[in-house]
C-alpha cells in the first residue's frame, strides 16, 4: 500500500487529535459514503488503527484478524486506496491524517478495540464484492 500509512497511524495514536477542532472531526465521520471504495478505505483506516492500538491493557486483539483481511482483499484494498487518492489529490495525506486521528482518539479504546475485533473478523471473511458491499455498515460499527 502506501509507504506513509504506517507513519501516519503512529502520529495518529502519538498526537491523538492536535490542533484538529472536534468540529472538523465530526464532518469527517458525518460523512456520508456515495463510493464503496471510500468507505473500504476509511473501514482499512480504522481497523489498522486498531491493529496497532489494541495490545495489551485489557484490549482485545486485532492485529491476527486484520493481516487475513490485507492478504484476502489486497486487490480490493489497492483499488480503493488509488480511488482515495484520485478523489482527494494534493490533499489525500492531509485527508489520510484526518482519518488515522480521528480512529487513534477514542473515548474508551476498549470498547473500539473490542468492537474493531468483531468487524475485522468478520471484514477477513467476506469475499471482496461481500466487503464493498458490506464496508459501510461495518464501518459505522466503529466509527
Amino acid at each position: 500500500m502506501h509507504r506513509a500509512m504506517p507513519f501516519l497511524a503512529i502520529l495518529g495514536l502519538l498526537g491523538g487529535c492536535a490542533g484538529q477542532s472536534q468540529q472538523s472531526q465530526q464532518t469527517v465521520r458525518a460523512k456520508p459514503f456515495g463510493d464503496p471504495a471510500e468507505a473500504v478505505w476509511h473501514l482499512r483506516v480504522g481497523l489498522n488503527v486498531a491493529a496497532l492500538m489494541c495490545k495489551g491493557r485489557g484490549r482485545v486483539s486485532v492485529a491476527s484478524d486484520y493481516s487475513r483481511l490485507l492478504g484476502r482483499h489486497r486487490g480490493l484494498l489497492a483499488s480503493a486506496h488509488t480511488a482515495e487518492q484520485r478523489r482527494h489529490g494534493g490533499g489525500f495525506e492531509h485527508h489520510q491524517t484526518r482519518i488515522y486521528n480521528r480512529f487513534a482518539n477514542q473515548r474508551d479504546p476498549a470498547v473500539f478495540c473490542r468492537k474493531a475485533a468483531s468487524v475485522a473478523k468478520r471484514a477477513a471473511a467476506l469475499d471482496s464484492p461481500g466487503l464493498a458491499h458490506s464496508a459501510a455498515r461495518l464501518l459505522g460499527e466503529i466509527d
